[in-house]
């Protein structure tokens, strides 16, 4: 009961009203002030070059994304190249060697180009250095097979890696399906381009972005995922707030990130907006706490007008409340809701026998045990005296509750250690309303639950209460 009685202390809400006006005040003063200070020092500041220095770097981005696009779409030509003359009979595996030599030198990007009749790899040039990939099956390889079947399903030219190649080093594939018909029907095989990124680097001018001091980096983005694959340069990570460019890839999406390889900003003015920043966040956090402060007092007040103080259970009035919003959503949803009355048995004979303290320990017994014994969403209330209701929410149509009335019965009916020397059997009554088979309305549902109650309680008998010279255990 002490415990209890601290808890419930009252408040002067006019005192603490005008306590956090005046604390307000000042807080808004020194907030004012600062952000006008940090304002000037900012227009002052040459925000102006760092908008030119980031809109330099996009322009370069731009124009290099722009070749690799040329390039790589360029490279990527290959494929369609001898996909035709596959389609019409002018290259085979039989002379895929001497129609390889003449075509590729167009196509100094490219590292090899592949024929995978069926997906089976049969035929490269140069085979020199990539002999490991002859007879390598795509659809049977773990790694390849997803990308080979999309490919195929896909009809159109995909570009995969990067990733560490059969013949060494690291690569991407530009795969092309080829059809021997029209239609998509008759499946032939693939046309695979091997290009490594070095040599589509090399094609690239990107001594404009290390020439103005500039770092960059390529990268992949997964359109499954959404994870990054590094591909070249610097890691984006480690850069500092870079601008992009995306590169428009067949059926990929890579990006060129730029940044300064130091700051946007020079360290001097940066040290000086952190220590205006410092005292700006100190300002801001004696405003939060002083919120903080109203807020938790807010709160208290709140409980105060909703929570029973000795049991810490919502008010009457709240339960009213909440049982009718949900007989609305039930309403609105087809759902059902269920009520549950419960009254303490022989309550008076405790209170008139060991007093109010004890009676008091009793009621925030059954309350602590009825809060452990229902879900987390649904309300437990002090209905008055020692009648408690429950109120079960979102239940579906047609819930078997009877299961639910008897796990409170047991629940509540387990001997209890009121004090040092009293141990009772703390049993109650129950009685269950469901709506809408019940009750349609607040009134009509907590009237049938309070009838079925009264109906249980005549089933009970009277609880023992046992009275020792010192009990310890409960």
């Amino acid at each position: 009961m002490e415990a209890n009685s601290s808890e419930s202390k009252t408040y002067d809400t006019s005192t603490l009203s005008r306590l956090m006006k005046k604390d307000l005040f000042f807080v808004v003063v020194v907030f004012i002030v600062l952000l006008i200070i940090f304002t000037d020092i900012s227009i002052y500041e040459s925000f102006g070059s760092v908008r030119s220095r980031k809109l330099e770097a996009k322009n370069i981005a731009v124009l290099c994304t722009s070749e690799i696009e040329r390039n790589c779409n360029h490279t990527f030509q290959l494929n369609g190249v001898i996909a035709s003359l596959v389609m019409l009979g002018e290259a085979n595996q039989q002379n895929f060697d001497s129609v390889a030599a003449k075509v590729l030198p167009d196509f100094p990007a490219a590292d090899c180009v592949q024929l995978a009749p069926n997906g089976i790899v049969s035929s490269v040039y140069p085979l020199e250095g990539n002999e490991n990939v002859l007879g390598h099956n795509l659809f049977e390889d773990e790694k390849r097979a997803d990308e080979a079947f999309r490919t195929k399903a896909s009809g159109v030219l995909t570009i995969g890696g990067p990733y560490p190649l059969l013949q060494g080093g690291e690569g991407f594939i530009g795969r092309l399906p080829v059809f021997k018909d029209d239609q998509r029907t008759e499946f032939w095989g693939f046309v695979n381009v091997v290009v490594r990124i070095q040599k589509i680097i090399e094609t690239v001018n990107l001594s404009a972005i290390d020439g103005r001091n500039y770092e960059y980096s390529i990268y992949k983005i997964s359109d499954v995922t959404g994870n990054r694959t590094h591909i070249y340069g610097v890691d984006l990570d480690k850069m500092r707030h870079p601008v992009t460019s995306k590169i428009d890839m067949p059926n990929a999406h890579w990006e060129l990130a730029v940044a300064p390889k130091g700051f946007w900003v020079n360290l001097h003015l940066v040290i000086v907006l952190g220590t205006l920043s410092l005292l700006l966040i100190c300002a801001f956090t004696i405003l939060t706490l002083l919120f903080l402060k109203l807020k938790q007092s807010n709160i208290r007040l709140a409980q105060l007008a909703t929570l029973d103080q000795l049991t810490g259970l919502y008010t009457k009035q709240t339960a009213i409340f909440t049982l009718k919003k949900e007989i609305d959503y039930a309403n609105r949803n087809g759902s059902q809701v269920a009520v549950c009355f419960i009254d303490m048995n022989n309550f008076k004979q405790i209170n008139d026998q060991y007093g109010h303290t004890v009676g008091d320990t009793a009621l925030a017994k059954v309350a602590k045990r009825l809060l452990e014994s229902v879900r987390p969403e649904d309300i437990v209330a002090r209905f008055g005296g020692d009648e408690f209701i429950i109120i079960f929410r979102g239940k579906n149509t047609g819930t078997d509750y009877a299961n639910t009335v008897e796990r409170l019965k047991a629940v509540l009916n387990v001997p209890a250690k009121l004090s040092a020397h009293v141990l009772a059997d703390i049993s109650a009554a129950v009685g269950l309303a469901v709506y809408p088979t019940n009750g349609k309305g607040v009134e009509e549902l907590i009237a049938y639950a309070d009838k079925a109650m009264y109906e249980d309680k005549a089933q009970i008998k009277s609880f023992n209460i046992s009275e020792f010279e010192d009990l310890e255990t409960e």
